[in-house]
C-alpha cells in the first residue's frame, strides 16, 4: 500500500464533508485554486453552514436560491455559533473564530457572485470582529539561546522526563538550533526529509509553497545536525515515516503539536512557571533580529517569508526612528572628510 501524502489526506478529509454539499455548492470548490489544506478547512465550514440552514425555514434546493441568504441570516449564523454547544458544553467561539468563518463564507459567496449567480455578496456586509493585526512579539533571542541552552546541558527535574532527555537530548538540540537559526516555520520544520539535509554545503532545503528554497545554515547548526543524524540514521522507522527526519519517541514523523509541547515542557521549567515559550515566539525573535540587524523590509522579508507589507507595518515604528537619525547623522563636511582619510 503506497504512502498516503499530506495533500490526499487532507483532500479525502475534505472530501467527507463536501459530498454532504449540493451539487450547486460543490462547484465551488471544483473551482477554487485553494491549498489542499485550506480545502479541508473551508469544506467543515461551509458545509457546518448548511447544516444549520438544514435547522431553519431557509431551503437551497437549487442554486437561484443562493438569493434568499441575506447579511441578515448570516448574522443569526453568527449568533448560533456564539451560543451553540457541543457534546453539551457551550463552544465559546472566540472573535477570531467568527473572523476566519466570516472570511470563509465571503470567499464562498463571492464566488458565486463573480460568477452572476447571485447579485451580491452578503458576506462583505456582516461585520467581522476586529483582530490585532500586530503579532505579540514573544521572547527575546536572549531567551531563546538560554532555553537552547538548557536543552543542550540543562536537567528537567521529573525522573521519568530526565529518561525522555536523556534518549532525545539530541534530537531536541538540533531541531531548537534549527528553528530559532534559520526562523523556519514548525509545518516546515516536521516536513523536513533526511535527504533535505546537506552537511557538505551546509544548507537545508524547505518547500515553501510547494516550491523547493535552499535555506543555509550555520557550522553551529550543522554540527548538532550531524550530531543528530549519526543517531537517525541508525533507528528504524515506523512504516511510511522513513524518509523523516525528526521522529518521535514512536518513531513516527514529528508534528507540529509535539514541538509546541515540547517548548512549553522546556520553557515552564527554566523559567520557572512564569514563561512558556512558543513556537510563534521563536519565529518572532528571529524575525526582530534580522530587522534590527539589517534594517532592511525586503532582506527581512526573503529571510523570513513575510511579505514586505507585514514587515513594514510591524515595524513601522522602527524605521521612523531609523530614519531620523539617519537625518541628523547626515553631514556632507564630515563624509568628504572620512573619504579623504580612506584615500590617504
Amino acid at each position: 500500500m503506497d504512502k498516503l501524502s499530506k495533500d490526499e489526506i487532507a483532500l479525502r478529509k475534505a472530501k467527507k464533508y463536501i459530498d454532504t454539499l449540493p451539487d450547486y455548492a460543490r462547484r465551488f470548490f471544483n473551482k477554487t485554486k485553494l491549498k489542499p489544506s485550506s480545502i479541508h478547512v473551508y469544506s467543515i465550514e461551509i458545509a457546518a453552514f448548511f447544516d444549520y440552514l438544514g435547522t431553519t425555514s431557509i431551503k437551497l434546493n437549487k442554486i437561484s436560491d443562493l438569493e434568499k441568504i441575506t447579511p441578515e441570516v448570516l448574522e443569526d449564523y453568527v449568533e448560533y455559533l456564539k451560543s451553540a454547544t457541543k457534546n453539551g458544553k457551550k463552544r465559546n467561539s472566540s472573535d477570531r473564530t467568527i473572523h476566519r468563518i466570516i472570511c470563509i463564507l465571503s470567499a464562498f459567496f463571492d464566488y458565486y457572485f463573480q460568477n452572476g449567480v447571485i447579485l451580491y455578496n452578503p458576506a462583505s456586509k456582516v461585520f467581522r470582529p476586529v483582530i490585532p493585526s500586530n503579532p505579540k512579539e514573544g521572547s527575546s533571542i536572549q531567551d531563546n539561546l538560554k532555553l537552547l541552552e538548557y536543552v543542550e546541558k540543562g536537567t528537567l527535574p521529573n525522573e521519568h522526563k530526565k529518561n525522555q532527555q536523556k534518549s532525545l537530548r539530541n534530537r531536541d538540540t538540533a531541531l531548537l538550533a534549527l528553528i530559532i537559526g534559520t526562523g523556519i516555520k514548525i509545518s516546515e520544520c516536521v516536513d523536513l526529509n533526511i535527504q533535505d539535509v546537506d552537511l557538505e554545503h551546509r544548507f537545508i532545503t524547505i518547500k515553501s509553497r510547494n516550491v523547493p528554497n535552499k535555506i543555509y545554515i550555520s557550522e553551529f547548526i550543522a554540527d548538532k545536525l550531524r550530531i543528530y543524524l549519526e543517531e537517525r540514521l541508525e533507528l528504524i522507522a515506523y512504516y511510511g515515516h522513513d524518509d523523516a527526519l525528526f521522529l518521535s519517541q514512536h518513531k513516527k514523523r514529528l508534528c507540529v503539536r509535539s514541538i509546541e509541547k515540547l517548548l512549553q515542557k522546556y520553557s515552564t521549567t527554566l523559567f520557572d512557571g512564569k514563561y512558556s515559550i512558543k513556537p510563534q515566539d521563536l519565529r518572532n525573535a528571529f524575525r526582530r533580529n534580522v530587522f534590527t540587524e539589517s534594517k532592511n523590509i525586503f532582506i527581512t522579508s526573503e529571510m523570513c517569508s513575510n511579505s514586505p507589507l507585514t514587515i513594514l507595518h510591524r515595524y513601522i515604528s522602527y524605521l521612523e526612528c531609523y530614519e531620523t537619525e539617519k537625518a541628523v547623522a547626515f553631514n556632507p563636511d564630515h563624509m568628504y572628510t572620512e573619504e579623504q582619510n580612506e584615500i590617504q
